[in-house]
């Protein structure tokens, strides 16, 4: 009997169609990981789209900033990738999106110029809103700082400089990487935590400054590295620990900095 499964159509990319099928399985896989999914999930996505589309044999290697795959066709045919990842988030509303259209492509097998199409509207998907990134810090800042045992005029004050640390958080500095810009919001939070209580508007400045160092605390990212480890990705477990905790330091860093200069806030 003939095999009448049409085979996906090719996209104006040039390339064979291993070199397409790897191609759209690797950005959807970049795309999961600068959203913030762990690498064990991203590596078992491009492996599923490839064979999806007729791959023998598909080598995936992930670590949390380079993606390396080779996928092996039946005829022979072949095509080894990279994609090196320079700067990820936790955007769970888009990672959502990347998740649901691997799992579209495994149940549907959508045309590659479809799955093209489909990537270009989901990078093209707005992320939050700027005021609701502002009202997130606001009351996350205030909230901890009374949920500690701060009085409402420090979690007030708390939700105030939350609100700095969100447009500071904005601002894109490319000769600072991001550990710098860490310590130097932190160094900010902590001068304005300072002042705050100098002036009289919060009352327990080691309530503030623990309100607004919530916003920074990579809890998250420390948290993958764990969840990394024990699913035996030690490689990149190892690299996201280390990082949670340079980051970690650097916040440290920042707000000694500022106590240091301002005398404690008295």
């Amino acid at each position: 009997m003939t095999n009448t499964t049409a085979l996906p159509e090719l996209t104006p990319y040039t390339g064979t169609l291993a070199d397409n099928i790897l191609r759209i399985a690797l950005d959807v896989g970049e795309g999961m990981l600068t959203c913030g999914a762990e690498v064990h999930r991203v590596e078992v996505a491009i492996e599923k789209i490839c064979r999806t589309y007729g791959a023998a044999h598909i080598d995936v290697f992930t670590i949390h900033s380079l993606i390396l795959a080779a996928a092996y066709m039946p005829d022979g045919s072949h095509s080894t990738q990279s994609r090196r990842i320079y700067e990820t988030s936790n955007n769970l509303s888009r990672l959502e999106l990347y998740n649901s259209l691997s799992r579209r492509i495994c149940e549907e097998t959508l045309s590659i110029a479809r799955v093209d199409e489909e990537i270009r509207e989901i990078k093209k998907e707005r992320a939050y809103p700027f005021y609701l990134i502002v009202l997130a810090h606001a009351l996350a800042a205030g909230s901890f700082a009374v949920f500690f045992g701060g009085s409402l005029r420090d979690g007030i004050t708390a939700a105030l400089i939350g609100v700095v640390m969100a447009f500071l958080d904005r601002v894109k500095i490319d000769q600072i990487n991001k550990m710098v810009k860490t310590m130097l919001i932190s160094f900010a939070a902590g001068l304005l935590s300072c002042l705050a209580v100098h002036i009289g508007l919060g009352e327990n400045l080691d309530m503030i400054i623990i309100g607004t160092i919530m916003l920074l605390i990579p809890g998250l990212s420390l948290g993958n590295a764990m969840r990394d480890l024990l699913s035996g990705d030690t490689l990149t477990g190892t690299l996201k620990t280390v990082q949670a905790i340079i980051t970690a330091i650097m916040m440290a860093l920042g707000y000694a900095l500022a106590l240091l200069v301002a005398g404690g806030g008295l």
